[in-house]
């Protein structure tokens, strides 16, 4: 008789921890396009924008929203610590 041993798998947060990182860089990338060009108050412009620095529109529609909510965070953040 053999003895089976079981070992789990490295799944679910593991693997998923990489893909969060690559995913808060992009958009803190896309933020400081948006802040450098001053286009994070229209989302239209948001996403001319970002397209004609190269972004995939896929990538560009996924994370705009994100993007812009960075880069309105830091402005006012820069606004505040000016006063």
């Amino acid at each position: 008789m053999a003895v089976v041993t079981i070992h789990a798998l490295p799944d679910g947060p593991l693997l998923l921890d990489a893909v969060r990182a690559q995913r808060i860089a992009k958009v803190a990338e896309m933020a400081s396009r948006l802040v450098e060009t001053g286009a994070f108050v229209d989302r239209d412009d948001s996403i001319m924008v970002l397209v004609s620095f190269g972004y995939s529109p896929f990538e560009v529609h996924a994370l705009v929203d994100d993007a812009m909510q960075i880069a309105r965070e830091h402005v006012v953040a820069m606004e505040m610590s000016d006063v």
